[in-house]
Order: structure tokens, then C-alpha cells, then sequence
């Protein structure tokens, strides 16, 4: 994608990133198909409720669950933050108030979050969520971010936090340039908000 976007020559644009766009399509079109909500989501969900319904995988009366998604991923760590009957559940009998009907995750963090849906996605969310995004992602506008830092930082009074980064693209948290000190702060950034985020929701 990289070599598709990136400002080049004549020539190259022209012969080479044609060829370029046809080979990426190659993959992505199977990788979509393969991977669209209607697919995945069900999947995701099913193993989210295994585990709560499970015996813990270490001793606890309270287990503590927390989803970190990135690109792809974000669309799923927002629709497990939203309050739907799929997204509730009897927890195991040993769990802390295992009678009732409880969200199947505590808290999500996620970073330059792809198809998420504003203001739908994001006025559904009743679980707390952290989000790290660039200012310069393609895939949720400056307007959308906007947005969805208004409706996040409205709602759950205050248990929300939406961090924007100036310069910073799409990819930022996974996919770095290690040769470019920016891109690299930028991922060490989202790095330590989300370790910070878990640990406030895991203490």
C-alpha cells in the first residue's frame, strides 16, 4: 500500500503502480471476504463468552477482561463495548455476581481503529474505551475523530479518553517506520496509554 500512495515518478506512476494496485488487490479481495464482519463477529463474540463462562484460567472470584484492537480490530473492541444482548452474559458461577447478565469485557483500548461507523459505533459504546488516533488517518477523517472525541468524552462521565495525535497516519501503533523518530514516539505513545489504561481498569 505503502508503494501505491507514496509520491513517485512519472515513470513508476504511470507502468509500475498499476502493476503495484493489481498485486495488493490480489490479496486484499480474499482477505476481505474472508475476514467481513458477518464472519468474524461471530466469532468473536462466541470465544469472548467462552471464557466468561468457563472456569478462570487462573484463581479469581473477578476476572478481569480488556480488548486491544488495532486497525481491523477496532471496529470489534468498539462493538464490544456496546451494550447489546450479544454482548452480555451469565459470567462462571465462581465470578463476583455471576447471577447477573454482565458485559462480556471490562474495557478496550484501540489505535487508528478502521470501519468503525460514527456516530452509530460510537454512541453505542457503555463500556469504557481508550482510542489512539493520527490526525492524519485515512481511514476516520479529521471530522469523524471529531466527532467521536465529542460523543466519547460526553458520555460515562469521564471514563472515555480519546488521544490525538498531530502528524501521526494510519498504522502508527503497529506498523512504524523504525527508521523515522516520530512514527517510533508516536508508537511508543500508544504503547504506554494503553498499558496505563489497563492498569487503571485492572487495579
Amino acid at each position: 500500500m505503502k508503494s501505491i500512495i507514496t509520491p513517485a515518478s512519472w515513470v513508476t506512476t504511470i507502468f509500475y503502480k498499476p502493476l503495484y494496485a493489481v498485486q495488493a488487490m490480489y490479496h486484499v479481495v480474499p482477505w476481505f471476504v474472508f475476514n467481513r464482519p458477518a464472519v468474524c463477529k461471530p466469532r468473536i463474540f462466541s470465544w469472548f463468552t467462552a471464557l466468561r463462562t468457563s472456569p478462570p484460567p487462573f484463581a479469581t472470584n473477578n476476572l478481569k477482561v480488556g480488548v486491544a484492537g488495532f486497525c481491523w480490530g477496532g471496529q470489534y473492541a468498539f462493538a464490544l463495548c456496546a451494550d447489546t444482548p450479544s454482548s452480555r452474559v451469565h459470567r462462571h458461577e465462581s465470578q463476583v455476581n455471576a447471577a447477573k447478565i454482565q458485559p462480556l469485557i471490562d474495557c478496550a483500548f484501540t489505535a487508528h481503529p478502521s470501519f468503525v461507523v460514527v456516530p452509530a459505533d460510537v454512541e453505542a459504546v457503555s463500556i469504557p474505551i481508550s482510542v489512539a488516533v493520527g490526525n492524519e488517518d485515512m481511514a476516520m477523517k479529521g471530522p469523524q475523530i471529531k466527532q467521536m472525541e465529542e460523543i466519547l468524552m460526553v458520555k460515562n462521565r469521564g471514563d472515555n479518553e480519546v488521544n490525538i495525535m498531530p502528524g501521526a497516519k494510519h498504522g502508527f501503533a503497529v506498523r512504524e517506520d523504525k527508521s523515522d523518530p516520530f512514527q517510533m514516539e508516536c508508537a511508543d505513545k500508544a504503547e504506554k496509554q494503553a498499558i496505563d489504561w489497563f492498569t487503571r481498569w485492572f487495579t
